[in-house]
C-alpha cells in the first residue's frame, strides 16, 4: 500500500472511529437520561395512584367479587390512569391479579410477566416503589413497569407506561448514522485530496533527489507545497545550488591542472622527436625516445579526456552521414589495436543524422578503445537506421563486465585499470546525451556490447 493510500485510510479510520464513538456516547447518554426521566415519572405516577388505596382491604378480594363496589371503585381508579399509562393493575403477594384496568381477566388470574421481575417487586415492597428495565410488548413497542406498595397490606400497584421517547430517539439515531455515512464520504474525499497533494509534493521531491543523485542538476527543486514540505524543498534547492557551485569549482580546477600539464607535455614530445631525428635507426636511444613520445601522446589523450569532461563543449550539430565519423574512429583506433581485429559493418546507404561529427567520433573512439582492451581477438562496429531511429553498436568478445561494478561503469573517475582515468564511458554518456542520444549496454561472458541510439 502506497503512502497516499495509507494516509487516506488513516484519515477515514480516524474519522469513522471519532464519529462512531461520539455517536455512541451521544446516543447512550441521551437514552440513559430519558430512561431515568421515565423512571422518575413512572414512580411518581405509581405512588400517586397508590395513595389512598388500602392494600389490606383489596387483598381480601376473591374470585367472584368483580361486582362489588370495592372492585368497581378500584377499577375506575386504575382506568383513570389511561392518559398516562397503557394499563395498570393490583396484584397480591403471590403474584395473582386483584384488580386490572382492562377487561377479560378477573380476580385470581396469574400475571405471568411478574415472574420476570421478582427483584423489582421485592424492592417495591421493601422501599415503596421500583421500576423495571425496558421490555418489548406484543406489538414491538417498548414499555416499563412501575411498582408502588399499597398501604396496609402486601398488595402492590403496577403501572405500565410506554417508552415513547425511544421512537424519536431511534429516528435520531438513524439520522446520525446517515449523517455519519455522508460525513465519512466527505472525509474520504478530503483525505484523498489532501493525501494526494502531500504525497505528490513528496514524490516530486523524491524525483528531484533521484535526478540530483544521477548527476542532473539543471532543474530547480520545487514542491508546490508549504509548511515542512516546502522547507524541505528549499533545503534541497540550496543543496543543488551548492553542488553545482562545487562541481563548477572542481571542473575549473581540473581544467586548469590539465592545461598546465599539457603545455610542458607538448614540449617533451617535441624535444624527444627532435632528439630521435638526430639518431640512427638502429640506435637503442632512438627506441627509448620513441617510447617517450608514445607515452607523451597517451598522456596527452588522457588530459584531453579530462578537459572534455571538465569543460564540455556545446555540440555543433549539423546534418551528417553517420558512416563518416564511424570510419574515422576505426582508423584512429586501428593504429593501437595491435593483433586485435576491428570489423566494421556499415549499410550501403547513407545514415542521415543531425549531430556534432567530432563528438560522435570521440564517442566511437572511446567505445572502441575500451572494447579493444577488453577483447580476446576481435571487435565489431555496426550501424543501422530503422524507421525514425539511428544507432551504432560496439561489441567485443571479452570476459564481460563483472556484475558487481555494472552500476558504476558510467561514473566519472571509476576504473578497474591501473593506468586508466575512468572518464571514457562518462564522456561517452555525456556527449551522447548532449546530442540527443541514449547509451545502453549488454554484457555476459564472451560478449559485451554498447549501443548508442538517436531519434531522427
Amino acid at each position: 500500500m502506497t503512502l497516499r493510500h495509507r494516509l487516506a485510510v488513516a484519515f477515514v479510520l480516524f474519522a469513522a472511529g471519532a464519529l462512531s464513538i461520539g455517536g455512541w456516547v451521544l446516543y447512550g447518554s441521551t437514552r440513559a437520561l430519558l430512561e431515568r426521566e421515565l423512571d422518575e415519572k413512572l414512580e411518581a405516577v405509581a405512588l400517586a395512584a397508590a395513595s389512598g388505596l388500602d392494600g389490606g382491604l383489596v387483598s381480601q378480594l376473591r374470585p367472584g367479587d368483580e361486582g362489588t363496589r370495592l372492585y368497581q371503585a378500584y377499577g375506575l381508579r386504575l382506568k383513570s390512569l389511561a392518559p398516562l399509562s397503557s394499563r395498570a393493575f393490583i396484584f397480591d403477594s403471590a403474584g395473582r391479579l386483584l384488580v386490572p384496568s382492562w377487561s377479560g381477566q378477573g380476580i385470581g388470574d396469574a400475571v405471568h410477566s411478574l415472574a420476570l421481575y421478582p427483584a423489582e417487586v421485592e424492592r417495591a415492597r421493601a422501599t415503596g416503589s421500583a421500576t423495571t428495565t425496558l421490555f418489548r410488548g406484543e406489538r414491538g413497542r417498548w414499555y416499563k413497569l412501575g411498582f408502588a406498595r399499597l398501604a396496609g397490606g402486601a398488595a402492590v400497584l403496577a403501572v405500565e407506561m410506554p417508552a415513547s421517547f425511544l421512537e424519536p430517539l431511534e429516528r435520531l439515531r438513524n439520522q446520525v448514522i446517515t449523517f455519519g455515512v455522508v460525513a465519512l464520504a466527505a472525509v474520504a474525499l478530503a483525505a484523498a485530496i489532501l493525501s494526494r497533494r502531500l504525497t505528490s509534493a513528496l514524490e516530486r521531491l523524491a524525483h528531484s533527489a533521484r535526478r540530483i543523485g544521477e548527476g542532473d542538476w539543471t532543474q530547480p527543486v520545487t514542491s508546490g507545497a508549504g509548511g515542512e514540505v516546502g522547507q524541505l524543498a528549499r533545503a534541497m534547492e540550496e543543496m543543488r545550488i551548492a553542488i553545482i557551485r562545487r562541481e563548477e569549482e572542481l571542473r575549473l580546477m581540473l581544467a586548469q591542472v590539465a592545461h598546465e600539464i599539457r603545455n610542458p607535455l607538448g614540449g617533451i614530445e617535441l624535444f624527444a622527436g627532435a632528439a630521435a631525428d638526430g639518431l640512427a635507426d638502429d640506435d637503442e636511444r632512438r627506441g627509448h625516445l620513441e617510447r617517450i613520445r608514445a607515452e607523451a601522446r597517451e598522456l596527452d589523450r588522457v588530459i584531453g579526456d579530462f578537459l572534455a569532461f571538465a569543460r564540455p563543449q556545446a555540440p555543433a550539430a549539423r546534418q551528417i552521414d553517420l558512416r563518416g565519423p564511424l570510419m574515422e574512429a576505426v582508423q584512429i583506433v586501428e593504429a593501437v589495436a595491435g593483433a586485435k581485429q576491428i570489423e566494421l559493418t556499415l549499410p550501403a546507404e547513407p545514415i542521415q543524422l543531425v549531430a556534432d561529427p567530432d563528438q560522435l567520433k570521440r564517442i566511437v573512439v572511446n567505445l572502441l578503445r575500451n572494447a579493444v582492451e577488453a577483447a580476446a581477438r576481435r571487435v565489431q562496429l555496426t550501424a543501422a537506421a530503422e524507421n525514425s531511429r539511428v544507432s551504432f553498436r560496439v561489441t567485443d568478445d571479452g570476459a564481460g563486465i563483472p556484475e558487481e561494478i555494472c552500476e558504476r561503469i558510467f561514473e566519472p573517475f571509476f576504473t578497474t585499470r591501473a593506468d586508466g582515468a575512468g572518464l571514457g564511458l562518462a564522456i561517452v554518456r555525456q556527449l551522447a546525451e548532449a546530442n540527443g542520444g541514449v547509451v545502453s549496454y549488454e554484457t555476459r561472458s564472451g560478449e559485451t556490447s554498447f549501443a548508442v541510439s538517436f531519434e531522427t
